[in-house]
């Protein structure tokens, strides 16, 4: 059994949606930490600059080389042993330092070496005397023309820089979140949106199934979806071709065979029995088997549709009692809503329910029910029940077989059943053979909801 995940399309685009999203924001969220980290060191080195500025102005050498300073930065963490925050002055003769510099020792700057002076101020991270990481900025200068070089220095703690940015993705967090909940949100939107269409699809195959005629409406379909509709109207369009060519030969067969049975039949009756009985039984039964497969030959593909079920029972009823079937004395009674709607075309209404009528009413005593109505589940329901001998069960499945006679006095071929049961069952439903409440046989109809409201 597959996954929930993996049997829907609408959990599949959003599991896709929320991991997507989420991979970018997370991917934004370690984007922008690191920006503004970047953005961070470059004003912490704008302040070191302006620090080392101030040294540059205020540097001197002595006649040895020292460097000599006419003034100091005043910001008190300048004085406070390893506070962070270090200034350093030196030449190839000696060096002048911050008190917070202490006795602490950095790597060498690796632009010191030349003896020309540097044009510009330059940044690095690298080792701190107390700290693992701190932001430096130097500077080559010449204060005299005639002196050594001098190498300005000041730094300051990297942690500064990596609170602020903790800081930072700490608030942005909330908001990502919030971001990606409201893009979840426009996500199912989006998808609920997108999918849509297949409802469409849905329906119209749900008229397919209930009309062969009918096909999609390519045209009032995305593009995305009008190829789908159209492969499905050609797939309808062959079959509807193969169903009808098979319909051709069955009835072309049993055309065919017409002759040769009537042939057999004529040739039966001049054998002496009990062989030319026999032989003209096997006979009767293959010619009731090619007279079915006549009719359903005429009428196939015709269970397809709609009609109102009262309007036909009134003339059927009209009909049989013009032909003088019903016996005399038998009382229909419908129990039959006017609007009740059944998924049969006309045509085969009048036949299926005719032959079911006309069954009833052959072994009727005196009384027909017809009723019919739908179930709370969407079910239709329908029922044709004499009050006649009956059907015992064992019999009832021979009954709703093609050809099987069970009142051989009447001189009826035996195909009102089968063929009324083909046509129910080709129409979605089940046609049974249950006891009526007055003692004779009851014809049950049901049809399941889906098929009955496609039907509607």
């Amino acid at each position: 059994m597959r996954p929930l995940l993996f049997a829907s399309l609408r959990l599949r685009l959003l599991a896709f949606a929320a991991l997507a999203s989420g991979l970018a924001l997370a991917l934004s969220w370690v984007g922008l930490s690191l920006l503004f980290e970047r953005h961070a060191e470059r004003q912490v080195g704008a302040d070191l600059e302006r620090t080392g500025q101030m040294l540059a102005a205020a540097v001197r050498t002595d006649g040895t080389g020292r460097p000599v300073l006419s003034a100091t930065p005043v910001d008190p963490r300048f004085t406070r042993p390893a506070s962070g925050l270090y200034w350093r002055v030196s030449t190839g003769a000696g060096e002048v330092r911050s008190r917070s510099l202490w006795d602490g020792r950095w790597s060498p700057w690796p632009d010191a070496g030349p003896a020309a002076a540097s044009a510009s101020w330059q940044f690095d991270t690298t080792a701190g005397p107390f700290e693992p990481r701190i932001i430096r900025t130097a500077r080559l200068i010449r204060p005299q023309a005639s002196g050594p070089p001098v190498l300005v220095e000041v730094a300051i703690t990297h942690a500064a820089v990596s609170e602020a940015r903790a800081g930072f993705a700490s608030e942005l967090a909330p908001f990502l979140a919030l971001l990606w909940a409201a893009l979840m949100g426009a996500a199912l939107v989006q998808v609920t949106m997108g999918l849509r269409p297949l409802a469409r699809v849905r329906a119209e195959l749900s008229a397919l199934q209930a009309d062969p005629a009918a096909r999609f409406d390519a045209a009032a379909h995305p593009r995305e979806i009008a190829p789908l509709a159209g492969a499905i109207n050609d797939l309808a369009d062959a079959r509807a071709r193969d169903m009808e060519a098979a319909r051709h030969r069955a009835r072309d067969l049993a055309h065919a065979l017409k002759p040769p049975i009537a042939a057999l039949k004529l040739q039966a009756a001049d054998l002496p029995d009990p062989a030319g009985g026999e032989i003209a039984q096997t006979v009767q039964v293959l010619n009731t088997a090619v007279q079915a497969e006549l009719a359903r030959a005429g009428a196939a593909g015709a269970e397809r549709g709609t009609c109102q079920l009262k309007p036909v029972i009134d003339r059927l009823l009209m009909v049989l009692a013009r032909t003088g079937s019903p016996d005399t004395g038998v009382q229909v009674h419908l129990s039959l809503p006017d609007s009740l709607t059944i998924p049969l075309a006309e045509p085969v209404a009048f036949e299926t329910f005719g032959a079911l009528l006309d069954n009833a009413l052959r072994h009727a005593r005196s009384r027909v029910e017809v009723s019919g109505a739908v179930a709370a589940d969407g079910s239709l329901q329908l029922c044709i029940a004499d009050d006649g001998p009956g059907l015992a069960p064992s019999l009832r499945d021979a009954a709703l077989t093609r050809g099987v006679r069970l009142d051989e006095a009447r001189g009826t071929q035996g195909l009102g059943l089968a063929i009324a049961r083909a046509y129910v069952e080709g129409s979605g439903g089940q046609l049974m053979l249950d006891d009526a409440e007055a003692g004779g046989l009851a014809v049950q109809m049901v049809w399941p909801g889906s098929t009955a409201a496609a039907g509607a």
